[in-house]
């Protein structure tokens, strides 16, 4: 670690801008801890911390004095205090990346600051030791939202009023009790579990968002119903482009038809494009006697090869 010392701090002394520092502790409990050098470096505007699934060790001073993106991955985040820590400490940092990083220790992952812009939390490789009690995100700049895999089953979100996309697939395990509205009233592109969306839904008193341009909905092929669909596009009358994204596979051959009524149903006036993607079924029997629909493009996608079937209507 010496010697690492002195690389790091050599970096600071040549101004470094961007730093990626990987770790692997001999000690399954050895902590890392990062240089006081580091840390006040007034050049540094991007770092990456792999430690492994480590956990890290913030000196108790202000720092980061340029930091706009900040990457965390395989980090035992303990109590939470390393994210509030770096939250604190960078006036102005505008990302925050956590990928696999440990939250089982945490009842609630609390990320609130005045100018992150963007926020990803991804946990695709951890099972129960990825997953918090809670979320909540207090963010009045975030513009990017994007929340994936075993986090949490308790999300809240508030004061997300610059909000513009959002992709939000977490991984359930128990009881929902999350809060979507109105901290997303704001968004215009959603991506977003159908069964948690529902939930969420159940859970609203209003569940309008009044900007929503695109929707798309990831759906288990065995768990869709034409009805559910038709229940949570009624709240969004302005929406101009749906997609459907099929994530799971199922065994053996399933029909599942669009029927013409159900077809006319589930479009709103202002609809241009349907999208059905990684579709595992057999091709479908498409009913066009549409005749409000002036313009409609409608994908559907087989594993990588997507078709593309398109109607220009009088």
């Amino acid at each position: 670690m010496s010697t690492v010392r002195r690389w790091i701090h050599m970096a600071v002394t040549r101004n470094v801008k961007q730093l990626q520092l990987t770790f692997y502790p001999e000690e399954e409990n050895e902590d890392v801890e990062i240089t006081h050098c580091l840390v006040t470096c007034c050049s540094l505007e991007a770092l990456m911390l792999d430690l492994n699934y480590r956990g890290l060790k913030l000196p108790n001073i202000m720092g980061f004095p340029r930091l706009k993106d900040l990457y965390l991955a395989c980090v035992d985040l303990g109590d939470g205090s390393v994210v509030k820590g770096f939250l604190e400490s960078c006036p102005s940092l505008e990302y925050l990346g956590l990928l696999d990083c440990m939250l089982c220790k945490l009842d609630l992952l609390c990320i609130s600051s005045p100018k992150l812009k963007k926020l990803s939390i991804l946990n695709v490789a951890l099972m129960d030791d990825g997953q918090s009690g809670g979320v909540k995100i207090s963010c009045p700049k975030l513009v990017d939202l994007e929340l994936r895999g075993l986090i949490a089953n308790n999300f809240f979100f508030e004061c997300l009023d610059s909000l513009n996309k959002a992709g939000i697939e977490p991984k359930l395990t128990g009881n929902i009790k999350s809060v979507l509205f109105p901290g997303i009233s704001h968004v215009e592109h959603l991506w977003i579990d159908l069964y948690f969306f529902s939930q969420c839904i159940n859970l609203a008193c209003n569940p309008t968002l009044a900007n929503l341009k695109t929707l798309a909905l990831i759906i288990a092929i065995d768990a869709f119903t034409m009805d559910e669909l038709i229940r949570i596009l009624k709240y969004y009358p302005k929406l101009e482009s749906l997609k459907l994204i099929v994530k799971e596979e199922f065994d053996g051959p399933e029909e599942r038809e669009l029927h013409e009524g159900d077809a006319r149903k589930m479009m709103t006036p202002d609809v241009k494009k349907l999208e059905f993607f990684e579709f595992k079924g057999e091709k479908p029997n498409l009913v066009l006697d549409w005749h409000e629909v002036i313009i409609m493009e409608i994908v559907f996608s087989w594993g990588t090869k997507a078709n593309y079937f398109s109607y220009n209507r009088l």
